[in-house]
């Protein structure tokens, strides 16, 4: 079995994370590394709470903010990305960033979805 998750070029924004196999509903497919984790926010790094951040160069930094997202980023233990919903073959994995950065401020969206807020929230 080859790689399940690769990065190619995303219709959202620059490079996205491409599933080469279908994944099924509430699936954990990703356990995000905790290797380089910070206590403030970088550029490049992801929420992934207790008021840390993590830098994942393989694949959660180029995960796409999407208003409709098809997976969830789950910190409420080991951080790890979870199926929201079957995820096609070839499907570009989103999450929807404000679940994870409440606090954060309005960063314009460009998710295309049809319900797209126009905005998602991220920590700097």
């Amino acid at each position: 079995m080859g790689k399940l998750l690769i990065k190619k070029k995303s219709n959202i924004h620059g490079i996205g994370i491409f599933t080469t196999e279908h994944i099924g509903k509430n699936s954990v497919f990703y356990v995000i590394p905790i290797n380089s984790i910070f206590n403030k926010p970088k550029s490049k790094c992801a929420y992934v709470g207790r008021n840390s951040w993590v830098s994942d160069e393989e694949v959660l930094n180029y995960v796409n903010h999407s208003c409709e997202p098809n997976s969830i980023l789950d910190i409420s233990d080991k951080p790890r990305l979870i199926a929201k919903r079957d995820i096609k073959k070839n499907e570009e994995i989103t999450v929807d960033y404000s679940r994870t950065e409440k606090n954060g401020i309005k960063v314009p969206c460009v998710c295309k979805s049809k319900n797209c807020k126009k905005y998602f929230l991220r920590i700097e």
